[in-house]
């Protein structure tokens, strides 16, 4: 293996499965994938257009393509949007640029791929390079990482690999509860990037903590390996985090988890801006508030903190995260703000979690 190549840490115990995000070997996520591929390539395989190329790629994914439009994007002259159901942007795909297609996939994309062993092997079998790849690991209890305790690891020096130190640089919340976040390298190179992730969707108390690794294909080789092995992949990039990372995480818990805080914000939000007004329509209105509220107030959409979740896993995570909030003993949040998502609860309908 070539210097420039980023080589895996020695397994470690976790799933035993390859397929999809919530079996991977070692337990991290793929969470942002570009890569590029020449179009020569493709046309010794046979007809092609970027749409079939991207769902021979990521198969069935439940996200779609549009037409290529004359339009910028990194230097291709044309581009296609990459949308969820609902639309929202789930990565770009650019062709014209020196004979070559590029397809980037961002979290909210990567999320709904289904067999990441499946996508390595589809990268090898057409000679893709790999440009970008974020792996990412949570530590859903905060009792592995600390975002604070890895600033002075990286201070001490504890993420030199074969040479100086990197560049690292910290943005402290300076306990306000938004959270804080450390980046150590470089953008471009090679970068680790841990936050308060939970903090950052809006709940102060969350203990949620996540590493990604960063890895850009400029300087080094990043192999489609990573995609089956991405929890080594992750660790090798820097050693200090073989000592730290230990078990698994997986997407479905991530979602659940990016739902709960996420709720906590909502709630926090919804009785700072609005509980004294519907606290006194509840009095006003009394049992008939329900249906008064969902035909007057209640608008079709899904708020912004939402709107990358697919809405299945939405809507029952969400269901089972009020039922916290409620019975949390917590009257700042339960009592008045809990009678608002009431009003929702009967668009629900049965469905089930990830």
């Amino acid at each position: 293996m070539s210097r420039g190549d980023f080589s895996p840490a020695a397994p470690v115990n976790g799933p035993t499965s390859n397929t999809g995000q919530k079996s991977e070997q070692s337990g991290a996520l793929v969470d942002y994938l570009t890569f590029t591929v020449k179009e020569s390539a493709l046309d010794a395989i046979g007809e092609w257009n970027h749409r079939e190329l991207f769902f021979a790629v990521f198969g069935r994914t439940g996200l779609s393509v549009s037409d290529l439009r004359p339009r910028f994007w990194q230097f291709y002259p044309a581009s296609a949007n990459i949308v969820d159901a609902i639309g929202e942007s789930a990565g770009r795909i650019g062709q014209g640029r020196e004979e070559t297609v590029c397809i980037s996939l961002s979290g909210a994309g990567c999320a709904r791929v289904q067999d990441w062993l499946h996508v390595a092997n589809m990268l090898e079998m057409i000679g893709a390079k790999i440009t970008r790849l974020d792996l990412a690991y949570d530590d859903y209890t905060g009792q592995t990482l600390n975002v604070h305790a890895l600033e002075q690891a990286a201070l001490r020096g504890e993420f030199a690999e074969n040479g100086r130190p990197p560049k690292t640089s910290f943005l402290s919340d300076h306990g306000s509860g938004a959270g804080s976040t450390l980046y150590v390298g470089q953008k471009g190179h090679k970068q680790l990037c841990a936050y308060e992730k939970g903090k950052q969707l809006g709940n102060p108390e969350s203990p949620w903590v996540r590493v990604e690794a960063r890895l850009y294909g400029k300087h080094q080789h990043v192999p489609a390996d990573a995609l089956r092995r991405p929890g080594e992949f992750l660790r090798g990039a820097y050693s200090y985090l073989q000592k730290l990372l230990r078990g698994a995480c997986d997407r479905c818990e991530t979602i659940k988890q990016t739902v709960s805080d996420s709720a906590v914000a909502a709630v926090t939000w919804f009785r700072r801006q609005a509980g004294q007004t519907l606290g006194v329509i509840l009095e006003a209105a009394g049992v008939e508030l329900p249906e008064k509220l969902r035909n007057v107030i209640s608008r079709n959409g899904t708020p912004g903190r939402f709107r990358r979740i697919p809405t299945d896993r939405l809507l029952a995570n969400l269901s089972e995260s009020i039922d916290l909030i409620c019975a949390s003993g917590d009257p700042r949040l339960a009592s008045k703000a809990a009678p608002t998502f009431d009003l929702l609860r009967p668009t629900f309908g049965v469905i089930h979690a990830c």
